[in-house]
This record gives C-alpha cells, sequence and structure tokens, in this order.
C-alpha cells in the first residue's frame, strides 16, 4: 500500500475511477441519470484544480481522496476494490492531513458512504436539497469530529 500526492500523469487513471464510480452514488435513487465525463465537467475541474489530493496505489492507482480547506470533496474506488479498505485507509490518512476538522457532502440515500464516514467519526449534522438534473434530492451534511 503507498498513499502519495496526486500527479498530473495520474489524471486518466482518476478520471476513470470516477467516471465509473458517480453511478453507483445513485444506487437507491430512482430515475435514468445521464453523467458527464468528469475530464468534461467544467465545475468539477474548477474544483478539482483547486484540491489537495491523494492516491492509493499498489500495482496500479485503487482510490483517490481530495480536499480544499477542511472540505473533502472527492472519495472514490475503484469498483473491483470496494470492500476492501482502500476508502477507510484514504480517509484516515487525509484526515489526519486536515489535523482536525473536516466536512463533506453526501447523497442522503448513498448508505454505502455514509456508513464509511460514520464508521470512521463523522456525524450528521444537516440536510439540505439540491436540483439533479431535474429533480430535487436530499443531501447530509457530514462534520468530523
Amino acid at each position: 500500500m503507498n498513499i502519495r500526492q496526486y500527479k498530473e500523469t495520474d489524471f486518466t487513471r482518476l478520471a476513470s475511477i470516477y467516471d465509473a464510480a458517480r453511478p453507483h452514488e445513485f444506487y437507491q435513487e430512482e430515475g435514468d441519470f445521464i453523467f458527464t465525463p468528469w475530464s468534461k465537467d467544467e465545475y468539477m475541474m474548477a474544483v478539482f484544480s483547486q484540491s489537495k489530493v491523494y492516491v492509493y496505489e499498489e500495482e496500479d492507482i485503487l482510490g483517490f481522496c481530495g480536499f480544499t480547506g477542511d472540505r473533502i470533496n472527492w472519495l472514490f474506488v475503484d469498483s473491483i476494490n470496494r470492500g476492501e479498505g482502500v476508502g477507510q485507509k484514504l480517509l484516515a490518512y487525509v484526515l489526519c492531513q486536515l489535523e482536525g476538522s473536516a466536512r463533506l457532502s453526501v447523497w442522503k440515500s448513498n448508505e454505502r458512504a455514509k456508513g464509511l464516514y460514520l464508521k470512521s467519526g463523522f456525524r450528521i449534522t444537516s440536510e439540505f436539497s439540491l436540483n439533479f438534473q431535474g429533480k430535487e434530492r436530499l443531501m447530509n451534511t457530514m462534520v468530523y469530529p
């Protein structure tokens, strides 16, 4: 296991992980979704360019996590490696980098992600609605510790 800072040469692999994982965020939501490839999403690319990003690497990159200030923006793991502790290790590493508090937003229906965050010491502090592809959907704000 090796967790290291992101390099530009990692982008194609990170985009592949993100694009494949994105639909899984909505596994409990009804509807057909259209996802813009990460590299074509101007807003996401702007956030990414401002984020400090770390990758989890063995022979290949298995996942990544990034943050801006105290806000965790990204935590994605290759679907083949979910359930192997990659996300938990990345999150623990990033929390050490943040040296204190952290916050994030997660779809309320994404129980798998919320379970990881709750197990890692986050707590749900609020709920808000966001229009996503023409429908209001609920999100949770979570904070650590």
